[in-house]
């Protein structure tokens, strides 16, 4: 591993420190921004202060990239890709500034979208494994523990509050082979207890089903063929398309058809009763299509300030009037802001990246993080609700990471010796 590629030990922990500080705004600005969803505490300050702390977040990482990035090979076509997808979203940052008609256009670009639209920077950071490496081992040596202290507070606030600020613990799922037992155990017990917290949380239980399904292969590794991989990638892939074409066609709606033919009931932390397959995507997807009204805002989206019409959240779930600036799909976010072009560019990078992660790998890691970043196309389709967090600068992370030729060419006992810590 002592190659071209080792990076100067005192810029790496000079700005590492800064990654540290970001890491540590985004759990707080997390936190606040959860507890202040909750009916019985208001936190009327969090806004300015998740605002100002996001703000921050940004100016350090692009302050980090310029500064201490080294320059690590990435493919070609993974970089043409991502530099598409980045100018796209500055576009239309910008266009959201000419579009923006009213106060709270305004205050969703500055205050939200501006963020989200950005947190595709941390690819960068994921580019440099010495960073990534030091941020793994912040969370399982202080973060994974202290986390435990959130679950009484997420019990009188918000429900899902510890589970949301531990949910890069999908993520971790995949390590777990290269990482020493306590390490294994600890991932395990967050995990669990993340789903137990909070058992109608239905995105954490897929992701981290999803995860273990994965981690699964790792087992069998020896008569499971990298052929077999790159079919389950590429199903990953057609599925949520094939299925979205069957529902606007009117052929077949998966959800619907799941709501109607079982009854999963499950009581949650609240002691109320729920039905864990209970379709609340169709009328989401039914909204923001009617609401592109012209082919324009079909092709490019109506920008970093646009919104969509809902009369489900007529003056609730964040809408005014009916003028609701985000759903909780995380496709239908793009749609609306990015249009199809955004889709396709989307749709080719974490293809592109995936299956450079699954063809061109000397670890199984890479292969199992490159079907982990398939499965979250899939998922974008259920939930995955777009904003400045956790959850996305984990994903971006790992996108970066995977997306480097050193982090690939790695085989599974060095990278056993690289997360021994």
């Amino acid at each position: 591993m002592q190659n071209s590629y080792t990076i100067n030990t005192y810029y790496y922990i000079k700005y590492f420190r800064l990654l540290i500080f970001v890491i540590i705004a985004t759990v707080v600005t997390d936190t606040l921004r959860l507890i202040s969803w909750s009916a019985t505490i208001n936190v009327g300050f969090s806004t300015y202060i998740s605002t100002f702390l996001n703000y921050l977040s940004l100016c350090l990482i692009i302050h980090i990239i310029i500064k201490s990035i080294k320059a690590y090979h990435i493919p070609f076509s993974i970089k043409l890709f991502f530099n598409i997808w980045l100018l796209w979203n500055i576009v239309n940052i910008i266009r959201g500034g000419f579009l923006a008609s009213d106060y709270w256009d305004w205050k969703f670009l500055l205050l939200t979208s501006l963020g989200f639209s950005l947190i595709s920077l941390v690819f960068y950071i994921g580019n440099n494994p010495f960073f990534v490496r030091g941020i793994l081992l912040l969370y399982l040596k202080y973060i994974f523990l202290l986390g435990f202290i959130l679950i009484p507070l997420s019990f009188v606030t918000n429900h899902e509050l510890y589970s949301r600020i531990m949910i890069p613990v999908s993520f971790f799922i995949v390590f777990i082979p290269y990482l020493n037992f306590k390490w294994k155990i600890l991932i395990l017990i967050v995990a669990t207890t993340s789903i137990l917290v909070v058992i109608d949380f239905r995105t954490n239980i897929i992701k981290i089903i999803f995860s273990l399904l994965i981690l699964g292969i790792f087992f069998i590794r020896k008569y499971f063929m990298n052929s077999w991989i790159r079919i389950v990638h590429f199903i990953i892939f057609a599925s949520p398309l094939l299925l979205l074409f069957l529902g606007i066609t009117g052929s077949f709606n998966i959800f619907s058809r799941m709501s109607s033919s079982s009854d999963y009931m499950m009581t949650n932390s609240q002691g109320k009763e729920r039905n864990m397959a209970v379709d609340t995507r169709t009328f989401l997807y039914v909204e923001v299509f009617k609401s592109m009204d012209n082919t324009t805002d079909w092709i490019v989206g109506k920008s970093a300030s646009g919104s969509y019409h809902s009369d489900w959240f007529y003056n609730i779930g964040g809408a005014m009037e009916g003028k609701r600036y985000r759903c909780e799909v995380n496709i239908l976010n793009i749609l609306l802001y990015h249009g199809i072009i955004g889709v396709i560019i989307y749709f080719l990078l974490l293809y592109n990246i995936s299956l450079t992660a699954i063809k061109k790998s000397n670890n199984m890691l890479s292969k199992m993080l490159g079907l982990i970043v398939a499965s979250r196309w899939a998922l974008s389709f259920i939930e995955e609700f777009t904003q400045f967090d956790l959850n996305f600068f984990f994903f971006w992370l790992i996108l970066g990471l995977v997306s480097t030729t050193f982090f690939r060419q790695l085989t599974d006992n060095e990278l056993k010796k690289y997360f021994s810590f």
